[in-house]
């Protein structure tokens, strides 16, 4: 792929969320690497929409004007996120919390909620799970909006086996509320992610950090071996749910969705990330362009 086709399929996956790129989003999303000096005394004969220093592909619709409407829509959010983030940091076997989604992007179309990645304690996920949903449940009336945990890993299998373009934006997007340092173990662990994006660099190197005194006191009484058969048994609950909820769905497409291990736990029933890829393959496909989009395995 050349220069200017791999500029096009950048910028045709972000066209997807109507979110044109600056200047340096554009070098680190590239599917080519390319040293960013030459990419800078390229990118002017590149011939691309450019206005308000964002890239974009419709030269007749002011993405850019969209892109800020959406980060000023977002400052309120973001600021609430940072307060969740102060206040998840006590929750017991946390032990890293992500900001994802839009938000992520430091955008919000009016929809947007604080989607939450976690990263939990080893054989304590279902219980960190499960105190985050009955602290939604009970003190925020079940409404998501500002808190949304959405994807669970234990802080010694940080791997994530959807390996495609759509997972590997989300990490590298993926904004510390807190433990900064476990994004860092995150993104070594998923090395993977170069297959996409090749010139994406860690911007920081941060230094661990150490439990707050709070969470430890809370987390004393579980610290025996029946939490963890605690923990399992929740697992095996949750499992139980989606079985009944979703009769029709194979264990296969469960498994997918509802992802219920020891180490792992998404709740994806739109299945949003297969959307995505297949509209970006299209888009690929119709523009005579080629691009890896999953990795097989």
């Amino acid at each position: 792929m050349d220069f200017c086709d791999s500029l096009r399929a950048t910028l045709l996956y972000f066209d997807l969320f109507e979110y044109p790129l600056t200047e340096t989003e554009l070098f680190m999303f590239m599917p080519e690497y390319i040293d960013f000096s030459t990419f800078k005394a390229r990118i002017g004969k590149a011939g691309l929409t450019s206005s308000d220093g964002l890239y974009h592909l419709r030269p007749g619709f002011d993405l850019p004007l969209i892109r800020r409407t959406r980060e000023r829509r977002a400052k309120w959010m973001l600021t609430a996120s940072s307060v969740v983030g102060k206040v998840i940091r006590c929750f017991p076997f946390v032990r890293g919390a992500f900001l994802s989604g839009s938000l992520s992007k430091g955008v919000d179309d009016g929809n947007a909620d604080i989607d939450l990645f976690i990263v939990s304690a080893e054989h304590r996920l279902w219980i960190c799970k499960s105190i985050l949903t009955l602290i939604k449940k009970s003190f925020l009336l079940n409404k998501k909006k500002f808190l949304c945990p959405n994807y669970f890993v234990t802080e010694e299998h940080l791997e994530i086996p959807e390996k495609n373009i759509f997972t590997a934006t989300e990490l590298i997007t993926l904004r510390p509320l807190y433990n900064e340092a476990m994004l860092e173990r995150l993104i070594g662990a998923n090395g993977w992610i170069r297959e996409f994006y090749p010139n994406y660099k860690l911007e920081h190197s941060y230094r661990p950090i150490h439990n707050p005194f709070v969470q430890k006191a809370l987390e004393l009484p579980m610290s025996d071996g029946y939490s963890a058969r605690l923990d399992e048994r929740i697992m095996n609950y949750y499992k139980r749910v989606w079985k009944r909820r979703y009769p029709d769905y194979s264990e296969h497409e469960r498994e997918f969705l509802f992802r219920t291990t020891p180490f792992a736990s998404k709740v994806h029933p739109n299945d949003y990330q297969s959307k995505i890829i297949g509209a970006y393959e299209r888009r690929l496909c119709n523009e005579g362009l080629t691009r890896l989009t999953r990795l097989n395995g």
